[in-house]
C-alpha cells in the first residue's frame, strides 16, 4: 500500500473529533501557563508589570501557538492529527485518484480555522462535517477552502470510485457475434470423410394453417396431432342417447297449468340457503333475527362487525353501521358439539350486551358468556334477537 492509497482514505468522525480535543486540551495548556508565567511576574515584582497587559502578553503567546498550529495543519498534520494518523490535503489529490494528493498549505489552513471559528460562534458549524452524507464527512470549513480529512494511518476504508468518473464504452455488438448469420450450413467442398454417413436435414414441412370452427379452438400446437386436423369428427359412440333439444312450443292460451307437462331438465328452484343447508342434512346452530327483521342462519364459529377480519376457522358476517358505531371486528358467535351457543366481545369500542327479559347484561370483553333463546344482543345502535335451535 502506498502514500497515495493512504491519503485518499475519508478519516472516521470520531478520530477527527478526537484528534480536535487533543489540540484544545493542548492549545489550552499552553494558554494558562503563559497567563500564570506574566500573572507571576506581574505579582512578583509588586505590579511593576500591570495585570491587564501580563494577561494581554499570555493571549499574545496563545496567538503565536494558533500561528503553529496552523503551520503543523498546513504540512504533516497537528500534534493531535499526528497522534490519531489523520492529515489535510487538497480536495483534487483526495476524492479524485486520477489527481496528485498535495498538503493544504498554510494560506488555506489559515482560512479553514477561521471558518471554523465563525462557524462555531453560532453553535451549528461545530456539526457541519454531519451534514454530508459522503463518506469524507467535509465541514463548511473544509468546503470553503477545499480541504478534506484523509486517514494516513490504513484504520478505514477505501471509499468507491465517484460516481462522476468516466465509466467504460460498452463492448461493440459486432465483436460478440455476427452481424450476418448464413442461412444455411456452410458444407465442405469435395470429399471429407470425417462426415462419412451424414446426410443433410430434410427441409421443414410446411406450417398448415390451423382452421377455426365456429370460433372454437380445434388445434393447438404442440398438443393436437396435425395429420388428423383435417379429418371430421368421430362419430358418437354406440349406446349413448342422443338427445335432440327442439325449440319449446308456446303454450295454448286459455289451458290450465296442470295440464302442462313437466319440462324435461327444470331443476327445483332453492329460495334460501338455509333450506340449501338443510337439503344437505346440515342444521344451523342458531337463527338470528336483526331489528330491521332480517333473519339469518349461523353454522358454524361467525365474526360481527362493520368490517371482520377473516380468521381461520370462522365465517365473517358484515353488519350494516350507517352511524359507525361498531368495531371492525365487534363480537363473535361460537358454537359447542352440544349445540350450546356463545358470544365474545372482540374487544370492541362499544361493548356488547344481552338483553334478558328486563335485565340488561354487559359482557366481559374477550370472556365467553352463553346465550339462550329469546336473548338479544345490544351493540352500538343495532341488535339482534338470537333463536336457538334444538
Amino acid at each position: 500500500m502506498t502514500d497515495l492509497d493512504l491519503v485518499r482514505r475519508p478519516a472516521q468522525v470520531g478520530r477527527r473529533v478526537g484528534a480536535y480535543l487533543i489540540d484544545a486540551a493542548i492549545g489550552m495548556v499552553v494558554l494558562l501557563i503563559a497567563v500564570g508565567v506574566f500573572a507571576g511576574i506581574s505579582f512578583g515584582t509588586g505590579g511593576a508589570l500591570p495585570l491587564p497587559l501580563a494577561v494581554a502578553l499570555a493571549y499574545v503567546i496563545g496567538l503565536c501557538w494558533f500561528v503553529v498550529y496552523t503551520l503543523m495543519q498546513a504540512g504533516a498534520g497537528s500534534l493531535g492529527m499526528r497522534a490519531l494518523g489523520l492529515r489535510l490535503v487538497r480536495e483534487g489529490g483526495a476524492v479524485d485518484a486520477s489527481a496528485p494528493a498535495s498538503r493544504l498549505g498554510f494560506g488555506r489552513a489559515l482560512g479553514r480555522n477561521l471558518v471554523w471559528a465563525l462557524g462555531g460562534a453560532i453553535v451549528v458549524g461545530y456539526f457541519s462535517p454531519l451534514f454530508d452524507s459522503s463518506p469524507w464527512h467535509r465541514g463548511w470549513h473544509d468546503r470553503a477552502v477545499g480541504a478534506v480529512m484523509t486517514d494516513v494511518a490504513g484504520r478505514s476504508p477505501v471509499p468507491p470510485a465517484d460516481s462522476r468518473a468516466e465509466a467504460a464504452p460498452p463492448s461493440s455488438p459486432s465483436s460478440l457475434a455476427p452481424t450476418v448469420l448464413p442461412a444455411a450450413p456452410i458444407l465442405p467442398e469435395g470429399p471429407a470423410p470425417e462426415l462419412g454417413g451424414w446426410s443433410p436435414a430434410e427441409p421443414p414441412s410446411p406450417v398448415r394453417s390451423t382452421p377455426l370452427a365456429s370460433g372454437v379452438i380445434s388445434f393447438v400446437p404442440g398438443v393436437s396431432d396435425a395429420d388428423r386436423l383435417d379429418q371430421p369428427a368421430p362419430a358418437p359412440a354406440p349406446g349413448l342417447p342422443t338427445v335432440e333439444v327442439s325449440a319449446a312450443t308456446p303454450p295454448v292460451s286459455g289451458a290450465p297449468a296442470a295440464d302442462r307437462g313437466p319440462v324435461s331438465g327444470a331443476g327445483v328452484v332453492i329460495e334460501s340457503i338455509d333450506e340449501t343447508r338443510i337439503s344437505t342434512g346440515e342444521r344451523p346452530f342458531a337463527r338470528l333475527v336483526w331489528d330491521d327483521g332480517t333473519r339469518q342462519a349461523l353454522y358454524g364459529r361467525t365474526l360481527f362487525g362493520r368490517n371482520p377480519a377473516p380468521e381461520t376457522g370462522a365465517m365473517v358476517s358484515p353488519v350494516r353501521d350507517e352511524t359507525l358505531s361498531l368495531s371492525k371486528t365487534h363480537f363473535e358467535m361460537i358454537p359447542d358439539d352440544d349445540r350450546t351457543v356463545w358470544v365474545v366481545d372482540r374487544h370492541s369500542t362499544n361493548g356488547v350486551a344481552v338483553r334478558r327479559g328486563d335485565d340488561l347484561l354487559p359482557l366481559e370483553p374477550g370472556e365467553r358468556t352463553r346465550v339462550r333463546a329469546g336473548d338479544v344482543l345490544v351493540f352500538g345502535d343495532r341488535q339482534v334477537t338470537v333463536e336457538v335451535t334444538s
